[in-house]
């Protein structure tokens, strides 16, 4: 089985949608962080530019990725330059570390 991490830095203000849709989708869990940095969209209100959002990470099968990436983009999604990006990089292995035996 093939798996994927999605990984989606949104603004903060959207993530209990995201959350909410992603529940909603069947997705058994995810991390959630909080970032700070600028990439397309810069807070021109600060002295840095910088802006907080929100790191959400979630490990998926691969057939399961496009359901997640909808889940995340109908949450977050505004139409502006502000809204996020979504990364889906290739996972070379999942392990379970309860399942590992120790020596």
């Amino acid at each position: 089985m093939k798996y994927r991490k999605v990984i989606a830095i949104i603004p903060s203000l959207a993530l209990e949608n995201v959350e909410n849709n992603l529940k909603h989708a069947g997705v058994p869990g995810m991390s959630v962080s909080m970032v700070h940095g600028y990439g397309e969209y810069r807070n021109y209100y600060t002295n840095d530019t910088m802006t907080d959002c929100s790191r959400i990470e979630v490990y998926s099968d691969t057939d399961k990725v496009k359901q997640i990436v909808n889940a995340i983009a109908q949450g977050a999604h505004q139409g502006l330059d502000s809204d996020g990006v979504i990364a889906i990089l290739p996972v070379e292995e999942f392990l379970h570390i309860h399942e590992i035996e120790a020596n």
